[in-house]
């Protein structure tokens, strides 16, 4: 075998990530079937409000402590135990004053939260809060350090762990708002506790230091306030229809985004294994990888949005039921923009692997912006399908700026964005790979 066969490639990353998505995801699809079938779209639109505000406020507080954490953990192996301690202290003392100062404002102006959303729901978010802060420190932990698998199967079993509870409530003592709140939470929580508890197994925990943490927030604000960009790009369009229309449109509209984010899984994969991979490169090799990457997911997702445009609107009424027909429109207008998310995701991590923390901001900060004017216009005439378009508009716009800001980093032809190479065919490859090892299973 040659000695570079088994060496780390964004390809090889790519594919462990990516199937974890699609069996992550397919597990959540499958809990939203309970979910949109027992509450409707108004019940679904409540719990998409309450997910999705934990969601956001959790990435708002955390000041990119966790996207510093996994390059500092790819490059500085002997420091994972204390930057591990680090984020620990650090994340569990914001996301509870972030807890405490988001329900309280809620508390003191009921005006701001949607009608379904009452005390309990309130504090089902505020652990919410804390769970999916923990849980993602702890992804960005195992990331660093190259643990692909360990991220790969706490993905999946959560997800369809996450399924089977839903369904399991549904067929028994039947599935209410705050019981599919509570389950969500409930399985952050253990999230958060296996990839925690596994990390520390691995690494241990050392001495937190003031000095390490100050190198954190100031390298992770950088890239923060990109993360926070995206966060809220994918976000805020459903916290808008929320408060600009009502939780029913929220519920078409988030039923709409969920169809169509499988379109996003391999452009995710990619990006999040080039992050740790790309810290340890040359500028040369990682360009090459950076390029090769782009253009094999730019082809597959291409290839993707046909399918979809052909099959989804039958599909989404057949699974989530006839109510959610309405979804369809919004569905068809989100497609496009996968071809931006694809830019954007992977150019994004490539600026933080190549410690352009502030340039990999710029692109997912155009792109909330763009929405956010959109959202605001479209949205109190044209509902969930106004929502789509801004967010189509904004992924696109995006993925533009950050390939245009990479491009002046690490200097390409422009030709090296479309022309197939023979080596990008290695994504293939590695995604197929499970596949082929399935085959040769049995006797000779």
């Amino acid at each position: 075998m040659p000695r570079d066969a088994e060496r780390p490639t964004v390809a090889r990353g790519s594919a462990p990530l990516f199937w974890a998505q699609v069996g992550g995801n397919l597990g959540l699809l499958a809990a939203l079937v309970p979910i949109t079938r027992s509450l409707g779209p108004e019940g679904r639109g409540t719990v998409a409000f309450v997910t999705v505000t934990a969601i956001v406020s959790a990435t708002l507080a955390r000041l990119g402590v966790t996207e510093a954490m996994t390059v500092f953990a790819a490059q500085r192996p002997l420091e994972r135990s204390r930057l591990l301690s680090n984020v620990l202290l650090s994340v569990t003392v914001v996301e509870c004053v972030a807890a405490g100062l988001v329900c309280g404002v809620m508390l003191a102006f009921p005006g701001l939260r949607p009608p379904g959303v009452g005390d309990p729901e309130l504090l089902a978010l505020a652990c919410g809060m804390l769970a999916s802060g923990l849980a993602d420190a702890g992804y960005m932990f195992v990331l660093g350090c190259s643990r692909f698998r360990l991220h790969s199967a706490v993905t999946i079993a959560m997800a369809w762990g996450y399924a089977a509870a839903t369904t399991l409530v549904t067929l028994t003592v039947g599935l209410t708002v705050l019981r599919a709140i509570v389950l969500w939470v409930a399985f952050q929580v253990i999230k958060a506790f296996l990839l925690l508890a596994a990390s520390i197994r691995a690494e241990g925990l050392g001495a937190p230091g003031a000095k390490l943490l100050r190198e954190c927030v100031i390298f992770g604000l950088g890239a923060w306030i990109g993360t926070l960009s995206t966060a809220f790009s994918q976000r805020i369009d459903q916290l808008l229809v929320a408060l600009i229309a009502s939780e029913a449109v929220l519920g078409i509209y988030a039923t709409a985004v969920n169809a169509f984010e499988i379109l996003l899984y391999l452009a995710g994969a990619a990006a999040t294994a080039i992050l740790p991979l790309g810290a340890r490169a040359g500028a040369g090799a990682r360009t090459a990888e950076i390029l090769r990457t782009y253009r094999a997911v730019t082809m597959l997702t291409a290839a993707g949005i046909v399918v979809a445009a052909i099959v989804g609107t039958q599909l989404i009424p057949l699974v989530f039921g006839a109510p959610f027909e309405a979804s369809n429109g919004p569905f068809l207008w989100l497609l496009p923009g996968a071809l931006g998310f694809v830019a954007l995701s992977i150019f994004s991590s490539a600026l933080v692997a190549a410690f352009a923390p502030r340039r990999s901001s710029a692109g997912p900060l155009v792109s909330l912006v763009v929405g956010l004017v959109l959202d605001i216009l479209l949205i109190p005439s044209h509902g969930a399908t106004g929502a789509a378009i801004a967010t189509t508009s904004a992924m696109l716009a995006g993925g533009a700026t950050s390939l245009v800001l990479y491009a002046t980093r690490d200097r390409f032809s422009p030709g090296a964005l479309l022309i197939p190479r023979r080596g990008d065919l290695a994504l293939l490859r590695a995604l197929a790979r499970p596949f082929s090892r399935m085959g040769r299973v049995g006797p000779a």
